[in-house]
């Protein structure tokens, strides 16, 4: 399966190596090529190759993207193992019979084309695209222990993701096969992934932010409960910075009084907290006119416990260590955080339950 978006410098090339690969080691291969109407003619030279080759064409009628590409790509093809790769000849194809034998041998049901286990590497990248690559890793490592599940090349058999619900957001395709398929074991195998030779890089902003909600939303699918809990602290820490923008602001610059100037800053914070967390968080469809009043009033009474437990810490636990007053400054903040973070599980809860409660179902509610 082979995704294809303005790709015509790099197809010929491309496919001519994958059948000497293949052929090379007596396998019988179809490439499936999935075109996004690219404007430079892929689509056009994929078919010209299919009078030489075993290629399948598939053509789109626009940029849909690369996941969707891949899973058209599986339901159009004839075999029963997959192989996923790139275009653009970072993935190298003389790899492939390596990746087939793993399964074929019965070691693996998916194994993945790697850059980050011994014998990987990656060349002609710089620092930011390196590091950009790591963070990304990192971003998935709570949700598979394969070293390089950013990697876009990589096979397995059909029975994987037989009635497997893939619901892809962004561009990695592979780390959704990783965290939702249907599998016991699986490898990885060293490459080395070569920086495009034509052509343009497809990755942008926009593939980096759905790439964050495509993470978000796998560790929903094992942990929804952590995953929400994640995001709502997330929000609440943003709006806390807003709180404090507002509230100086105000009075600083405007000369509201400090009162006045508190309560404003709670409604812009928290109504910025209500807006993200009702379409983040929770993705709820419910209704805005009782969502909003609710989750004010849950933020108001974790304001209350805040100022509780910030008062019985202060004036009853610190007396009781004998905290000195020399310290008592730096205790205080350690005091805030603790409050804070009792306040947003209890905001959590609450909104969870009340505000939000129709938007989950019970089953993935957290115990009692």
């Amino acid at each position: 399966m082979i995704p294809t978006y303005n790709e015509k410098p790099n197809l010929r090339e491309l496919i001519s190596r994958i059948n000497e690969a293949c052929r090379s080691h007596g396998i019988d291969v179809e490439i499936v090529i999935v075109d996004d109407n690219s404007p430079d003619g892929t689509g056009a030279l994929a078919e010209e190759l299919g009078r030489e080759y075993d290629v399948k064409v598939i053509h789109r009628a626009g940029k849909l993207g690369l996941s969707t590409a891949v899973m058209e790509g599986f339901e159009k093809a004839s075999g029963d193992l997959l192989v996923v790769m790139d275009a653009d000849l970072s993935h190298p194809p003389e790899k492939i019979p390596a990746m087939v034998e793993k399964i074929r041998s019965g070691s693996a049901q998916v194994v993945v084309g790697s850059r980050y286990v011994k014998g990987g590497s990656v060349e002609n990248w710089p620092f930011y695209r390196r590091l950009v690559s790591k963070g990304a890793t990192l971003l998935a490592r709570g949700l598979t222990k394969v070293k390089d599940p950013m990697s876009g090349f990589f096979a397995l058999e059909r029975a994987v993701i037989d009635g497997v619900e893939l619901n892809p957001v962004g561009y990695k395709i592979g780390l959704e096969i990783l965290v939702k398929g249907k599998y016991e074991s699986v490898e990885e195998v060293p490459i080395t992934f070569a920086d495009r030779k034509a052509g343009k890089s497809k990755l942008g902003a926009s593939v980096y932010l759905k790439y964050i909600d495509h993470c978000t939303r796998l560790y929903e699918h094992n942990r929804p409960w952590l995953a929400r809990y994640i995001k709502f602290a997330f929000i609440g820490g943003i709006g806390t910075l807003i709180n404090l923008a507002v509230l100086w602001t105000s009075v600083e610059i405007f000369f509201v009084h400090y009162l006045w100037a508190a309560v404003l800053a709670f409604v812009i914070a928290d109504t910025n907290n209500f807006i993200w967390n009702r379409w983040w968080t929770f993705r709820s469809k419910g209704k805005v006119h009782l969502q909003y009043p609710q989750f004010l009033l849950v933020s108001v009474d974790g304001l209350m416990l805040n100022l509780i437990i910030l008062k019985t810490i202060v004036e009853d636990l610190m007396p009781a260590l004998g905290i000195q007053e020399d310290r008592a400054s730096m205790f205080l903040v350690f005091a805030q955080i603790i409050a804070i973070f009792i306040v947003s599980i209890f905001n959590f809860i609450a909104n969870s339950f009340w505000t939000f409660g129709k938007d989950i179902s019970r089953d993935s509610r957290p115990p009692e």
